[in-house]
């Protein structure tokens, strides 16, 4: 999974192997085996490039299908984030109120 997003994200952002090769101070044909999984690349070279990309370490190796690390709302929790957001100090504590009675009864 590794090999498959380094490439992805450098064909989506429209680059040559030569930039991030740069960034891991290493050479094209080097950063070329990472890409094609003959040869491993360092921990020090994953966090290098998950900053370079902007992305999470877990996001590059495929253990989150998240760039960022932050999960997308479903539909219902944007509905209940713009409502949350309508209401003024009162309606947000009864909210927040609701919604841990709710959480303590279902952990009863």
């Amino acid at each position: 999974m590794l090999q498959k997003r380094m490439k992805d994200l450098r064909l989506q952002r429209g680059l040559t192997q030569n930039e991030p090769a740069a960034v891991l101070r290493t050479s094209r044909e080097a950063y070329s085996m990472y890409e094609n999984g003959k040869r491993q690349l360092s921990c020090q070279g994953l966090v290098q490039l998950a900053q370079f990309y902007g992305v999470t370490t877990d996001y590059l190796l495929g253990l989150s299908d998240e760039p960022d690390g932050i999960p997308k709302l479903t539909s219902d929790e944007e509905k209940l984030l713009d409502h949350f957001r309508g209401c003024d100090q009162r309606g947000k504590r009864t909210v927040l109120q609701l919604s841990i009675q709710q959480e303590k009864e279902s952990n009863s």
